[in-house]
């Protein structure tokens, strides 16, 4: 175990050094120790060497204990950080352990609570370093997954509307798994045609350090040929397998590799992703196709719009209320008319502009039901926006589909279209 003390006071990193040599001998752990004496050193030492755990002062020079957490946790997010200070303040104590240091340790401390808090520490670093093996697994790729499982039970309509809302909103599982929208569409489609059949069915995901798996049950309702067409339509880069009564997917994380033909080789009734991503994907890449004063409008507009959507389904919602959404995404649709990079998010846009200048009135009645889709939609623009323009995409055009395709969704509630209408007749035909 590779430990950092990080103090601007070199009697506490002595005092905490003799420590962790005490807890060494005692439990018989190796255990190296280095030091710095503030945030900068901490940041640049976890650059150059694989550290395990911080002990973290806040008050230092330079950079203090506050925001070199937060650097160290967003560019190596394993590694465990302990405040230990002297500062008995809840506000701090908050904003740190927010920040994502995982214990916070009040001075003076007891030797005796602290040894044994070192090997509990050292016990939860060895966990994240292993994956369990889990023999009850439900889904039917792998037993080596962790030993927690969210389960959802799927009664009736309401009950994928929280399934819905949970991955989408609540959790946001979008910043760990690409083109979760689809997803999510997919399993709400197999889940209402379980339902209409008088079925209930549980949904449960579970995950290892490169996939997330979801498995649904109850699944002896729908042929394989059925669902392999109904998981080719969805745009999304995952494997099926069919075994039994059991239908799982395994989803890759977002920003890792996962070997899928080890998983293809292994499933009788997989297919392949119908998605078009590819490994180089994966490098993110920051676009500038917006000037700074567009950009900056962009920013101020989608916030707006952000709040009229979560007003969805408020009894004080008005018809001048909708107005005023369709204004904000006229302005947003107007912003990214001028490049061809963010053309097909344009015209999602006014797709959904115009939509609400036909049906306002029945969108008003209907805007608790509509509320979940409409969340879902800002939710997916605003993700586009942020790794588009800050954080780094895969591809100018990573969620154009899903962007899209919660239009559709919205467009499908007010508009009946045949084509549509005959291929989902095709596909789901008993």
């Amino acid at each position: 175990m590779k430990i950092l003390i990080t103090d601007d006071i070199s009697d506490n990193r002595e005092m905490l050094g003799r420590l962790i040599q005490q807890y060494s001998r005692k439990y018989k752990v190796e255990a190296e120790v280095f030091y710095a004496q503030h945030g900068q050193e901490c940041i640049d030492i976890c650059n150059e060497r694989s550290i395990d755990l911080i002990f973290m002062d806040i008050v230092m020079p330079m950079i203090d204990g506050l925001e070199a957490t937060k650097i160290v946790k967003e560019q190596h997010p394993s590694i465990m950080i302990i405040v230990i200070s002297s500062e008995n303040d809840e506000e701090i104590k908050s904003k740190i352990l927010q920040a994502g240091a995982e214990d916070y340790v009040l001075k003076p401390f007891s030797s005796v609570i602290m040894l044994s808090r070192l090997n509990n520490y050292n016990q939860l670093i060895a966990s994240r370093n292993s994956i369990s093996y889990q023999p009850k697994s439900i889904n039917t790729f792998t037993h080596s997954v962790y030993s927690y499982q969210m389960k959802f039970f799927i009664n009736n309509e309401d009950d994928l509307a929280q399934l819905w809302e949970t991955l989408l909103v609540r959790l946001d599982f979008q910043k760990h798994i690409t083109h979760l929208s689809d997803f999510v569409r997919l399993i709400f489609r197999l889940g209402n045609i379980q339902l209409n059949k008088s079925y209930r069915c549980n949904v449960f995901m579970e995950e290892d350090e490169h996939n997330f798996y979801f498995t649904i049950d109850n699944m002896k309702l729908l042929q394989a040929d059925i669902i392999t067409k109904a998981v080719q339509r969805c745009p999304l880069n995952t494997s099926h397998k069919l075994a039994g009564d059991f239908l799982s997917f395994a989803l890759p994380r977002l920003g890792t590799e996962t070997s899928s033909d080890k998983i293809m080789s292994t499933t009788e009734t997989s297919i392949a992703p119908s998605s078009s991503i590819t490994p180089a994907e994966n490098i993110l890449q920051v676009y500038d196709f917006l000037d700074k004063d567009t950009l900056n409008e962009f920013d101020f507009v989608i916030s707006k719009l952000h709040t009229e959507i979560m007003m969805m389904g408020s009894s004080s919602l008005t018809l001048e209320d909708i107005d005023t959404m369709n204004e904000h995404i006229q302005q947003i649709a107007s912003l990214l008319a001028g490049s061809n990079d963010s053309y097909v998010v344009s015209t999602a846009l006014n797709e959904l502009s115009l939509l609400l200048d036909d049906y306002s009135e029945p969108f008003l009645s209907m805007s608790n039901e509509l509320s979940i889709m409409m969340i879902s939609f800002i939710n997916d623009l605003i993700m586009w926006k942020e790794m588009i323009f800050s954080t780094g995409a895969p591809s100018v055009d990573f969620l154009d589909s899903s962007i899209s395709s919660n239009v559709h969704m919205i467009r499908a509630v007010f508009v009946s279209d045949d084509h549509n209408a005959e291929e989902l007749e095709d596909i789901f035909d008993f």
